[in-house]
């Protein structure tokens, strides 16, 4: 990906840079051209939008500022911030915003330089921001050791407020959207194959059945998928298995429970109809149809036995006559089963930025997998859920001949400390040498026939499945 950075001025603060677009206001109904002045900044991707009034000091009016960590909008100015980028001038604000992302990605890029670090940590942080994350996915590795290509989509700014409480709730568990990748390099960089695990805020499915029930609500996640908390990007392991699975019973319905059953079918759909005598008559009909199985004298003292037999609680039939009725024994189907995955992996990280990468890879596995209490203790929240994806390292993309998963909860999580058999840490730091963790998830919706089909992520002729 390249971007024209050519008007982009440093200020003094050097991480920080000016452009200006030309955009259309609209007060009543008087449209005029005013100038746009935004100023970014390349290290964290925050950028903040002025209306040019043409003052000697300052920028001018502010119409708002952009986070991309958590991908908000806080409103300056609203009447003019309305008059510029809604109604009829919608179209400038997705204008101003992607070209002013494609611009600071470009400049960060730029700016990396070998013998500085930090430049090259902006850009990584940069581009695994919520808002970056479908910049970032295309952009050109410079230096695959420490910068990385996300394959997350982004999204348009969800918020607006400029109060900075105005996402709390009495749930504050915390957390961050940091990538966590083992082993630190780029594993797509180099074409590798690997695992990535995101935790998401848990949303309730609510009360809506059948019908009722969103459409992409299963198989793609669907609303499931909100607030986006850390990624963990692990290398293949060997054993990968998936397993669907769905429940089948016996059920016997005899001759006489036959009769029975479609006498009260008969009975229930002509009440639900309003016809009460049609309703009476097919019971009439049902006892027609017992008496019509009593073909000789031994199937009526059969029958007699039997319903003596269910009257006592006792095996008269087969008691008195040797016999038992045929039950019409048959396997249905009973529902789906609900998947679930386990996966193991040994950590040894070589050395201490490494060490620090795992640690808060299991600091947030534990985190987001365990119940978040209120602020009084008075309820529980449901733990994070988790997206899990098989990536093919050459597209970063969803692996296209590997199952996928429908969003899933972490049920156990264990670390095993010394997994070498003995307890060994290496000198100067403190961190184990080895990590063993074990990690099993289990999908919160089953699986559909109808899921398969479709286009784009679900497309027969691109995709294994589920």
């Amino acid at each position: 990906m390249s971007q024209d950075t050519t008007g982009w001025t440093v200020q003094d603060d050097p991480n920080e840079y000016k452009g200006d677009f030309n955009v259309k206001k609209l007060v009543g109904t008087v449209q005029t051209n005013v100038n746009a002045i935004v100023i970014t900044n390349k290290a964290n991707g925050t950028h903040t939008v002025y209306e040019d009034n043409g003052l000697l000091e300052g920028f001018g009016t502010e119409l708002y500022n952009y986070n991309p960590d958590g991908n908000q909008v806080s409103i300056g100015s609203k009447a003019d911030f309305d008059a510029v980028f809604t109604g009829q001038n919608a179209a400038q604000f997705d204008t101003v915003l992607k070209n002013t992302k494609l611009a600071t990605l470009a400049l960060a890029k730029d700016s990396i330089q070998l013998n500085d670090p930090q430049s090259k940590a902006n850009y990584t942080n940069l581009i695994n921001t919520i808002g970056f994350k479908s910049f970032g996915k295309n952009a050109i590795e410079t230096n695959p050791n420490e910068t990385n290509q996300d394959i997350q989509g982004g999204s348009r700014p969800t918020g607006t407020s400029s109060f900075p409480n105005a996402d709390k709730d009495i749930f504050t568990p915390g957390g961050t959207r940091e990538l966590l990748r083992y082993p630190r390099q780029s594993l797509e960089a180099y074409g590798y194959d690997y695992i990535e695990i995101t935790a998401y805020d848990y949303v309730p499915s609510g009360l809506d059945v059948g019908k009722k029930l969103p459409q992409g609500f299963a198989g793609s996640g669907g609303n499931r998928f909100t607030r986006r908390y850390e990624t963990i990007q692990l290398p293949m392991q060997p054993q990968l298995s998936e397993s669907t699975a769905v429940s089948w019973g016996g059920d016997s319905l005899n001759a006489i429970q036959a009769a029975g059953a479609r006498a009260a079918q008969g009975a229930i759909e002509n009440i639900g109809e309003g016809k009460g005598m049609e309703a009476i008559q097919s019971l009439v009909d049902g006892v027609g149809d017992l008496g019509s199985l009593a073909t000789d004298d031994g199937t009526k003292g059969a029958i007699a036995a039997y319903f003596a037999g269910q009257a006592v609680g006792a095996n008269v039939l087969g008691r008195s006559t040797g016999q038992v009725i045929n039950p019409n024994l048959e396997l249905l189907f009973t529902g789906p089963n609900l998947r679930s995955f386990s996966f193991n992996f040994t950590l040894t990280p070589r050395d201490a930025e490494e060490a620090g990468i795992v640690r808060r890879m299991i600091r947030a596995m534990k985190r987001n997998m365990t119940p978040q209490r209120s602020s009084e203790a008075l309820f529980l929240k449901s733990p994070r859920i988790f997206e899990l994806e098989y990536i093919y390292g050459e597209t970063n993309q969803e692996h296209p001949f590997m199952n996928k998963f429908k969003p899933c909860a972490c049920t156990s999580f264990t670390v095993n400390y010394t997994p070498d058999g003995s307890y060994m840490t290496y000198r100067g730091e403190p961190s184990m040498t080895s990590y063993q963790i074990s990690m099993s998830f289990g999908e919160i919706e089953p699986i559909y026939a109808d899921e398969y089909g479709g286009k784009g992520r679900f497309d027969e002729a691109s995709t294994m499945g589920f």
